[in-house]
């Protein structure tokens, strides 16, 4: 058998502001669905997972992305590229875990890449955000900072 190297988990700090915030997360999504890439989004509760699904219909007139909210024990969520988890349920192989809400490390592990947003205008946000950058840098995890200036130009590959 041959031993095949692991790759890394790429995590992107990509800035945005509070008000922002959630409409970037849907405009990264799109990016992902559209590169191919099946997408788990992790949400804090059941009502913030309503609110990204119909944010995810709604954000942009010209966008469409497929996608369903996870509800344990139910059948058929599987055929979605996108899914919206309340906390860190693992699904089947999903290549990118987009994070609105705090998630741990070891989960993060399990995805290629993952997107964590650093709300730049919430200081307790941003100092978890510091915090993580710094704990996933010595777990030898790839971190990689997005300004919130470069987020029109999102990176072709994630």
């Amino acid at each position: 058998m041959l031993n095949m190297p692991m790759l890394r988990t790429r995590i992107y700090f990509i800035e945005t502001s509070a008000a922002e915030h959630r409409s970037l997360l849907c405009r990264w999504v799109e990016h992902c669905h559209e590169s191919g890439r099946k997408v788990q989004v992790l949400a804090e509760s059941g009502m913030a997972a309503r609110h990204l699904d119909q944010m995810l219909w709604t954000f942009s007139e010209s966008s469409f992305v497929p996608h369903g909210i996870h509800v344990p024990g139910e059948e058929g969520a599987s055929v979605h590229q996108v899914l919206i988890t309340v906390g860190e349920v693992p699904l089947g192989p999903m290549d990118v875990l987009v994070c609105d809400a705090g998630c741990s490390l070891d989960f993060m592990a399990r995805f290629d890449c993952v997107l964590h947003f650093v709300v730049k205008d919430d200081p307790g946000r941003r100092q978890d955000s510091r915090l993580m950058w710094q704990k996933a840098k010595d777990r030898g995890f790839e971190v990689l900072h997005v300004p919130e200036s470069r987020n029109a130009k999102m990176p072709s590959r994630l």
